[in-house]
């Protein structure tokens, strides 16, 4: 059983679909002892995910969850307004937001929807992103509902793509974006276009804000299932690999403890945390 450091010196960082959610169903019970254990200890979980905003705010209502969370691939911090004392004065790049301290790591989604604009009218690249699509057009593409749709439209610094032209065009597009700098993070089927930050950024802006509040570098958990997970694990003191069809790519280098698990979703996120001594 691996040992970790006193309680109140802990941040767990966690991936969402395929890692606490179940990759189909959105379901998160089976994790539910080790939440209520950490929740318990007082042990922040830190959400990190590609979702937006307002759709990590309901995931985290119903996770009964008031932490601080990450959203759109490390791009967008969120922050409880009370969580570190005097933070807007301190950095006024956190800005009020829905009862948040949010800061957009990854710039502002308009500016990024103009560069896109622009690229396609210079050069005639094929492609469609969420902006381009109605909350019908949306839901078929993502087979979310039309609400939860409308919620995954609603990004702060990013803009996910479907590619619809050749390999050849996407090498220049590529370069394209770089000259403009920008970056992009592939999905399962979509491409996330935006400043070049991923989940290791908005991972290393709250630990700043933890080591400040606590006096010391926290001692780290993180989870996730895919290889866009892998930078934030490779930052980690624990990284656990949750088992997935992508998991064999996750190749970690730094960890001091790595676990990877049998079960997949949340039953591997419980798993875990059943090798995981959290007692002082």
């Amino acid at each position: 059983m691996t040992k970790a450091p006193p309680i109140n010196k802990i941040v767990v960082f966690t991936d969402l679909d395929g890692t606490l959610l179940d990759h189909d169903t959105y379901d998160f019970e089976p994790a539910r002892p080790a939440l209520g254990r950490l929740a318990r200890k007082k042990i922040p979980v830190i959400l990190n995910s590609s979702k937006t905003l307002v759709e990590i705010l309901k995931i985290r209502s119903a996770l009964g969850n008031d932490h601080p969370f990450i959203a759109e691939n490390g791009s967008v911090v969120a922050v409880p307004e009370h969580t570190f004392a005097g933070l807007a004065r301190k950095d006024p790049l956190f800005q009020p937001r829905s009862g948040l301290l949010v800061k957009r790591l990854g710039g502002d989604r308009e500016a990024v929807l103009d560069i896109l604009n622009h690229l396609r009218r210079t050069h005639g690249f094929s492609f469609e992103g969420f902006a381009d699509m109605d909350p019908a057009r949306l839901s078929r593409v993502t087979g979310l509902t039309e609400d939860q749709a409308i919620q995954a439209g609603q990004r702060l610094s990013t803009e996910p793509i479907l590619w619809q032209d050749t390999p050849g065009q996407w090498e220049a597009f590529a370069g394209h974006l770089a000259g403009a700098g920008l970056g992009w993070v592939q999905g399962g089927r979509f491409i996330s276009i935006s400043r070049p930050f991923d989940k290791k950024d908005g991972v290393a802006c709250l630990l700043d804000l933890y080591t400040a509040d606590m006096g010391c570098v926290p001692f780290t958990i993180g989870l996730g299932d895919s290889p866009n997970d892998q930078a934030m694990l490779d930052m980690m003191d624990i990284a656990v690999v949750i088992c997935s069809a992508r998991c064999d790519q996750i190749k970690l280098n730094r960890p001091p403890t790595i676990i990877r698990t049998t079960a997949r979703g949340p039953e591997g996120w419980q798993e875990a945390f059943k090798s995981i001594n959290l007692t002082r």
